[in-house]
């Protein structure tokens, strides 16, 4: 636990971040998906299988957030139980926020009621539903549930609910978590195919949007999360190092690391000058080498972390994490 008033205002931010995350999650999915039954996967996309089946519009909400609600407190006790107390503490809030923030966002007098009204038109605008909804709605409802979950990520937490189940499958059957992912939500989507089908021919588009909203999903998810932690690593060799390394230096605030190397051909000593800048200097520093030696040989390489000075402090940001008691001793 935090200790000292910067440590718990860290915890904090971050648990606000999380929240706020969490947030955005509850309404790409009640806002866009819900309301033309896109079955994008994840808890949603159970909840959505169920309520399908439901007649009368009030006991649709009431089932699927009764659903979202139990099977997130299921799942996390699953995930106490079988992946661990850190799992637990890393998706708690999440756990409570998200079916907290469906609950608002579905049955709260005034909140619910704008946002029913914006599901409306996002499902009968153009005298729908009609592919230009479906696709319109896909695209932005996986956008602000990637954008939210990246958030949740970046905050250091996690959204929790089906991500249980990945971690089962990476801890006991040794299946990548990526791929475990792509296999719960995609059988979810199958699912939901299959019964739809079954029981409405109608319900084809739904599910063929529900794959466009998985994949803008990940992709955002990937643009925000990944890339918001890109950084680059480039090796210089030219005659003209010392003055990239002054550049670098001077012009972008960055260190530079001079590396002796013996040429593989002539077997004569070589300068290679390495350099590592985020992703907003790679132009500048991409141009400037041109301009100074264009015949310089420059390898690129993207990194996803960089700890150090400039960058990210050697610390454990996660504070949803407590950390082991040994490591913090030196022990």
């Amino acid at each position: 636990m935090p200790k000292t008033k910067k440590e718990w205002s860290k915890l904090l931010l971050k648990t606000f971040i999380v929240i706020i995350g969490t947030i955005l999650v509850a309404f790409g999915n009640v806002a866009f998906l819900v309301p033309l039954d896109i079955n994008a996967g994840g808890l949603s996309g159970i909840a959505i299988i169920a309520r399908v089946f439901v007649q009368n519009e009030a006991n649709k909400v009431l089932v699927y957030n009764l659903i979202i609600s139990i099977a997130s407190v299921i799942l996390w006790l699953i995930g106490l139980f079988f992946v661990g107390k850190d799992f637990a503490i890393k998706t708690l809030v999440a756990t409570i926020v998200f079916p907290a923030a469906n609950w608002l966002f579905t049955a709260c007098p005034g909140i619910s009621d704008s946002i029913i009204k914006f599901g409306n038109l996002v499902k009968e605008g153009a005298g729908g539903p009609t592919a230009g909804n479906f696709l319109i709605a896909s695209v932005f409802g996986g956008f602000f549930v990637g954008f939210g979950v990246a958030v949740t990520f970046i905050g250091g937490g996690s959204t929790g609910g089906v991500d249980v189940i990945t971690f089962l499958f990476e801890k006991y059957l040794r299946i990548k978590q990526s791929i475990a992912s792509f296999l719960v939500d995609g059988s979810i989507i199958v699912i939901g195919l299959i019964t739809f089908l079954i029981k409405d021919n109608s319900y084809l588009m739904p599910c063929l949007s529900g794959i466009i909203s998985a994949f803008i999903t990940a992709l955002v998810i990937e643009i925000v999360y990944i890339g918001s932690q890109t950084s680059y690593q480039v090796d210089v060799i030219s005659d003209k190092w010392e003055e990239i390394s002054k550049f670098a230096q001077d012009e972008l605030g960055r260190g530079a690391t001079i590396i002796t190397a013996k040429g593989g051909y002539q077997g004569a000593d070589r300068p290679i000058l390495r350099i590592v800048f985020d992703r907003r200097q790679y132009n500048k520093i991409r141009s400037f080498i041109a301009k100074v030696d264009p015949k310089a040989f420059v390898t690129y390489t993207r990194t996803n972390a960089v700890f150090g000075e400039g960058f990210k402090a050697h610390r454990n940001k996660n504070l949803f994490i407590k950390e082991n008691k040994k490591e913090k001793d030196g022990k």
